[in-house]
């Protein structure tokens, strides 16, 4: 029961986001806030000035289709806490309006209004597990063993100097979330992994709401390094909802060649979001290759985080959570024509009471631009 009650969420808010492109065929939506790297030209690159968009308004480019996966295995092989999570994506090519998605956007008022239009979609998992998963009966003390099964809708107006992005996440914390079925069929077939016991204490089934906010200020073009290229985007960003409410800040940067203006915060959170990616104008002559190395930090406040807190009108499994914590991101990210590709390692501060060590895990993402 609890299987068909999250995959009915899933598909009912997939067929949704799926039915708004063609019933608003006119309308062109956004760039997605996934990793990626291409560039956005400004007035001087364009042959024909005359004919070149305004000078805040973002450069035109396609759409993008693409997966991450995240997984401790590559920070240690730990098995616990934020443990793994997957998603796949698609971001439109720009739009001048988001047609009958405009109502997601016109939550933020003060959203660019002369910038370029994206939407996108996505689907993913998240798994969480305490730091022994071969206790049958795990310590009352330690991390909850939860899962997040959600689709994604999102909106994000990218002009020259800015990029604002909105997210709302539709999904099942709890069995329904197929976190157990998933962690223990990749671990049948993964040679010496540990067999998790403990699944039968994880969160209860609740639905989950998460509307999130980020906006990103970038540099119109790179700085000159010498041979290289550099850039640093601040950002502030936030959600609020049953499964998440917090408030951040950070800043990345990045040190590279060919890099085009990035089109969101790299820095991952709890809610992982939609990978990011730059953005390209269409037709624009560009080299085929192109990288960059990078390094984030951002501070939370939160304020609510159902992974420790535990279920919001049950009673659950919860541990005391920290209500400020610091992540740090270093990566690496290449791209050849459409085809992008990258690797970062992350670091999260302990979120509780009596954790035992940092979170420490690895994310691939990849991606392909139209």
């Amino acid at each position: 029961m609890a299987v068909r009650t999250g995959c009915g969420v899933i598909a009912a808010l997939s067929f949704g986001l799926a039915a708004g492109p063609v019933l608003a065929q006119d309308s062109v939506p956004i760039t997605d806030s996934v990793p990626t790297t291409d560039s956005v030209p400004t007035t001087d690159s364009v042959p024909n000035a005359e004919a070149a968009p305004e000078a805040n308004s973002a450069p035109r480019s396609g759409a993008s289709i693409g997966f991450w996966i995240d997984n401790d295995l590559f920070g240690g092989g730990t098995d616990r806490y934020y443990t793994n999570g997957f998603q796949f994506y698609y971001v439109s090519g720009d739009r001048p309006t988001y047609g009958n998605i405009d109502w997601l956007a016109n939550l933020v008022p003060w959203i660019g209004e002369h910038g370029v239009r994206r939407y996108g979609i996505a689907f993913g998992q998240n798994m969480y597990t305490p730091s022994d998963i071969t206790k049958p009966i795990p310590d009352a003390t330690d991390r909850p063993y939860a899962g997040w099964l959600y689709g994604r809708l999102s909106v994000i107006s990218e002009e020259t100097r800015q990029v604002d992005r909105i997210d709302l996440d539709l999904g099942m914390v709890g069995p329904a979330s197929l976190a157990e079925q998933t962690q223990k069929a990749v671990h049948r077939i993964v040679p010496g992994a540990r067999w998790p016991e403990g699944w039968d204490y994880q969160l209860k089934n609740e639905p989950g709401i998460i509307l999130s906010y980020e906006h990103v200020w970038r540099a119109e073009r790179p700085a000159r390094i010498g041979p290289f290229e550099a850039d640093i985007s601040p950002h502030v960003a936030g959600s609020v909802g049953n499964v998440l409410t917090f408030g951040g800040a950070g800043v990345t940067l990045r040190l590279g060649g060919n890099m085009a203006p990035p089109v969101g915060a790299l820095i991952l959170r709890p809610t992982a979001s939609i990978p990011y990616q730059d953005s390209v104008a269409a037709g624009e002559p560009r080299p085929p290759f192109s990288w960059y190395v990078y390094a984030g930090a951002e501070g939370r406040a939160i304020a609510r985080n159902i992974f420790l807190d535990g279920n919001s009108f049950r009673d659950s499994r919860s541990v005391d959570k920290h209500n400020f914590v610091a992540a740090f991101q270093l990566g690496v990210a290449l791209r050849y024509g459409p085809f992008g590709i990258s690797y970062a390692q992350n670091f999260l501060s302990p979120e509780f009471e009596g954790q035992k060590s940092y979170t420490n895990y690895g994310s691939i993402r990849a991606s392909y631009r139209f």
